[in-house]
This record gives structure tokens, sequence and C-alpha cells, in this order.
């Protein structure tokens, strides 16, 4: 063989040598920053801390079908202790969800109206009004916006809210993962019960309680307390963007709710303000306060604490309410027949963890039900909540 082409011959070699060596190192990267991608993705689910109930709530509504809810109801943690979606849809048939967030404060109800139309173009949208009616720092509370902003699944939505409510200075704490959750490892137990609600809902079907939730117990709240209400001018700032809002997107049917509370109210005619300003853009607002006596709402018998109705206070609330909104408002009572067989599906389980609530809460127990004590043993969850 000629000196040239056993040269060629080594040259080639050493290049397709060479050529697969970088292959090898490709596939090696490659392999790495997968392996990377998923664990940086575990650890920051993992650490992605967020009260069960809130998840299981926010989660749930992601897998309703679209375009299938005639009601959406939005708010704090009123909206899914006080309201039954599967009992109204049992007495009146139309379908509901709560979709609420304890503590969430009203400068986030415009995000999560948006979030809900991405999904849903429902008859009408009900909010309860207990996020306006706080003191201003109530809005600055980091733990309830994160409760609400890490949880959305529309991008754009995210990065809106992010930029409309979060100061400029603390924005990169609501984006950067390793600052979101970096210390969050200090509380175990409760980043354990998130990320095993997470995994429960990833693997779930279906909203069967539609966001409904309760403590098994009545309040012990002293008589005679009263609640001073508050509708600050941020308040009123952020309640008119949310009219503003509702009106560029051509919502036509909006009520503005108050739940009934245990606390009397110290200064009704906060109310009145917030009604003159919803009214005026043309909206309806109804305040249930003063009706606990026509619902046969019972004193701390029919609440968990003086915020919330309990399972009995809420069955007669949904069934009042219910009536209601049918009484005023053109509500759909005909469905296809897949979503009213789904609905009867959940409607049963739900049943079953709302029996199994009362019974618990006529002994006093205190345990927590709600989306996932579909799945848990014997309907209690209060494993996944860490409340009693």
């Amino acid at each position: 063989m000629k000196l040239g082409k056993m040269t060629d011959i080594k040259n080639n070699r050493r290049i397709g040598a060479g050529a697969g060596k970088y292959r090898k190192n490709i596939l090696r990267a490659a392999a790495f920053s997968i392996i990377f991608v998923m664990i940086l993705s575990f650890v920051t689910t993992f650490f992605k801390m967020t009260d069960s109930v809130n998840i299981a709530t926010i989660e749930g509504f992601y897998k309703e079908p679209k375009n299938s809810i005639d009601v959406m109801m939005i708010g704090a943690s009123e909206v899914y202790a006080d309201y039954s979606a599967t009992t109204a849809w049992k007495d009146y048939g139309y379908t509901s969800y709560s979709l609420g967030v304890s503590g969430v404060p009203g400068s986030l109800y415009k995000s999560m109206l948006r979030e809900s139309l991405t999904r849903q173009h429902p008859k009408l949208v009900v909010f309860e009004v207990n996020g306006f009616l706080q003191k201003d720092s109530y809005y600055d509370r980091t733990a309830q916006l994160h409760s609400w902003i890490d949880n959305i699944h529309d991008e754009v939505n995210k990065a809106d809210t992010i930029e409309e409510i979060v100061p400029k200075e603390e924005q990169d704490n609501f984006i950067n993962p390793l600052k979101l959750y970096h210390s969050n490892w200090k509380n175990m137990d409760k980043c354990m019960s998130s990320f095993t609600t997470r995994v429960g809902m990833k693997f779930s079907d279906v909203s069967y309680m539609k966001g409904f939730s309760s403590i098994a117990k009545s309040s012990d709240c002293p008589s005679g307390k009263q609640k001073t209400l508050y509708f600050t001018d941020k308040s009123r700032t952020y309640l008119t963007d949310l009219l503003e809002y509702c009106k560029k997107q051509g919502v036509e049917k909006v009520l503005f709710a108050r739940f009934p509370h245990e606390k009397e109210i110290k200064n009704p005619e906060v109310l009145t303000e917030v009604e003159d300003l919803v009214t005026s853009y043309g909206y309806d607002f109804v305040s249930f306060e003063n009706n606990k006596d026509v619902i046969g709402i019972e004193g701390k018998n029919d609440f968990y604490n003086s915020e919330h109705l309990n399972v009995k206070g809420s069955r007669k609330f949904t069934q009042y309410v219910g009536k209601y909104l049918t009484d005023n408002y053109r509500l759909p009572s005909e469905h296809s027949a897949k979503i009213t067989s789904e609905w009867k599906k959940c409607a049963g389980k739900a049943d079953e963890v709302i029996d199994a609530c009362a019974k618990d809460t006529d002994m006093k127990l205190g345990n927590h039900y709600f989306e996932m004590s579909v799945y848990m043993p014997y309907r209690n969850a209060s494993l996944l909540t860490g409340k009693k």
C-alpha cells in the first residue's frame, strides 16, 4: 500500500474516533441536562409549599371540561367553605365551581377571573367581597400572594399578575425558582403534604368536590363579638380595576356578595360603599349577613370558626343561595349527557365526604375534609392539611 493511502486511512480513523468521542460528549451533556432538569423540576415542585386545600381547589379547576361551568364562585376561603357546588347542582341543576384561595386579597380577584376565562365562559360570576374589606396590610402578605400566583397555569396571566401587583424589587422572588422556595426546606412536613396533594391531583381525572372544603367542628368564638370592616382607597382602586375589567371583557352577569360570618358587623355602612361602587357599573350586590335568621343559620353551631360556616351551615346556605341565583339569573338546568353523568358521579362521591364530615362535626372531631378526602382512608384528609 502506498504511503499516501496509509496516511489517509490513519487520518480518517482519527477523524472518525474524534467524531465518535464528540458524539459521546454530546450525548453525555444531553443526558446530564435532562437529569438536571428532572431533578430541578422535582425539587421545585417538592418545595412549592402551598396549603393543600388551595392546591386541590386550584388544580381541580383545571380538571373541569372547558365551557362546562355555569357559575364561577371567586374569592377567599368563604367561597370553598360556605358553598357546595355539587349540592347546588343536585338541588337546582346548574354547574358551578368554588375557586377560593384562603386569605386571598382583592388585588388578585382580577387574575382569578382572568384565569377562569381561559377555560370557562360562565353565565354568572359571583365574587365574595371579603378580600376588599381588610386593612391595606392585607395586600402585602407574601404567603397569600404565592398561594395563587405560584399555581397559575396560564403563563401570560402569571406574568401579568406579578407585573400588576408585586413591587418591582420583589418580582424576582415570584419568578426565580431558587428564590421562590429556598427557605421552604425548614418546613418539610408541609412541603411533603403539598407535594402529596399535587401528585394526587395530577393523577385525578376530575374534581369531585368542586373546590368544597370544611372542618368538622363548631365555632368557639365568644358571643357578642363584632367585626370591623375596611374599604380603603387601595381597596377601592382594586375593585374599580376589577369592575373595569369585567366591562372590558363583556362579562354581563356579575354578582358581588358578602357571605354570612358569625361576628356581627360593627360598621355596616362599609358594605353600602361597596354596593354603591358595584352598582354604578351596572352589576349586582347582595349581603347575606342580615339573612342568617331567614337562612336558618344557628350561631356558632353552624360555623366552624368566626369566618366560615361548617358543613351544617354550608348545607343551609347553599340551599338558600342556590335558590337566590336561580330566581334572579337565567341559569341552565340541562346539560349534555356526558356532563350530567360526570356530575352525578361527582355528587355521589362528594355526598360521602360531606356526610362523613357532618358526623364528625356532631362528635366535634375537628378533622379537615376537602378534595383529597375522596381518596384518603375514612375520608379524613387532616394528615395533608395539618389542621384539626
